[in-house]
């Protein structure tokens, strides 16, 4: 694969976040949690009113969204023709999806959706300044991240493969600070031996993260020596992380490529992404987890992702999803 400096990443970083426009015709979706910097689209709004902003609520408990959006206050989490009514109620401008206070299961079908229906596309991500920590290690656990997972379910409108044998497939973790969750992972997908391609994010948001996610995921990476296969990708890219997929794709072409949802949310879009444009090879595996209140504090920097000009309708075939 080539150097990772001679590709383009299609994101701009504000180190303030007062200094991202959003313009005039634009809609933005979010959701507000626990979490300060999900609080981003108040201020927003206060610059741009003559945007469109669409503020959601999220049950994945009971598979709906709601919206502030009249006519379409709830909506199916896997009905597709729903949600693309919904996205074609916003207008022709651009879509900001504002994935921070998301959940996966929201925003996931959401980007495959704008994708698919060539809705121009930019999602916008929120660093937090730090993670809370934990009072009890376990497991090599330093941050209190999750509350509980709810088990391996598919993402709505991301299809589970069909006949899946571990040996004709790669595992591929994307790695946070949560051991316990990538060994309940290796135990639910069972990976053959030597098919573990861990990644962890290098630069992490801040400089010791990476030692972090190392110490807290070592058992796993233990198992089968798994940390032999280690990759890594910026922490805050989805674009780093979608070439590192490539490149473990075609060094096992005859594979499918099984991506665990485990560390940051930019990673999970990358390999979102990555999903979309090979829906036919790919597996995504995430364990529902469930984010504890004050999980995070504080902002750092507003990232954002030019989606639809990465992904242009020439380098794949979208499969339309029942």
């Amino acid at each position: 694969m080539a150097a990772i400096r001679n590709l383009p990443l299609f994101t701009t970083e504000y180190e303030n976040s007062s200094a991202f426009e959003l313009p005039e015709n634009a809609s933005y979706i979010y959701a507000v949690t626990s979490e300060p910097r999900s609080e981003f689209a108040a201020h927003l709004q206060a610059k741009t009113p003559s945007a469109r902003f669409v503020r959601i609520t999220q049950d994945g408990s009971v598979g709906v969204f709601e919206t502030d959006l009249t006519g379409h206050e709830q909506l199916p989490m896997r009905v597709r023709s729903v949600i693309e009514r919904f996205l074609g109620a916003l207008g022709t401008g651009p879509i900001y999806l504002d994935i921070t206070g998301l959940g996966h299961q929201v925003w996931a079908p959401l980007v495959k959706v704008c994708l698919e229906s060539r809705i121009r596309l930019i999602v916008v991500y929120l660093e937090p300044e730090t993670y809370s920590s934990t009072a009890h290690a376990e497991l090599g656990t330093i941050f209190d991240l999750s509350e509980r997972t709810d088990g391996i379910r598919p993402l709505p409108l991301f299809a589970t493969l069909s006949d899946e044998r571990p040996e004709t497939s790669c595992f591929v973790p994307l790695l946070g600070f949560e051991g316990a969750r990538f060994l309940q992972m290796l135990n639910e997908v069972e990976p053959a031996k030597g098919k573990v391609f861990p990644i962890i994010g290098v630069p992490g948001f801040r400089p010791h993260y990476p030692l972090d996610a190392l110490i807290g995921n070592a058992v796993g990476l233990e198992q089968d020596k798994a940390v032999r296969n280690l990759r890594f990708a910026r922490s805050n890219c989805p674009f780093s992380l979608y070439y590192e997929l490539q490149d473990i794709a075609s060094r096992a072409p005859a594979d499918q490529i099984r991506l665990g949802l485990i560390g940051t949310k930019p990673h999970a879009l990358g390999a979102i992404l990555f999903a979309i444009a090979n829906d036919d090879r790919t597996e995504i595996i995430y364990d529902n987890a469930r984010r504890k209140a004050g999980r995070t504090s504080g902002t750092a920097k507003c990232l954002i992702y030019a989606v639809s000009d990465f992904m242009p309708q020439s380098a794949w075939s979208p499969r339309r999803a029942i």
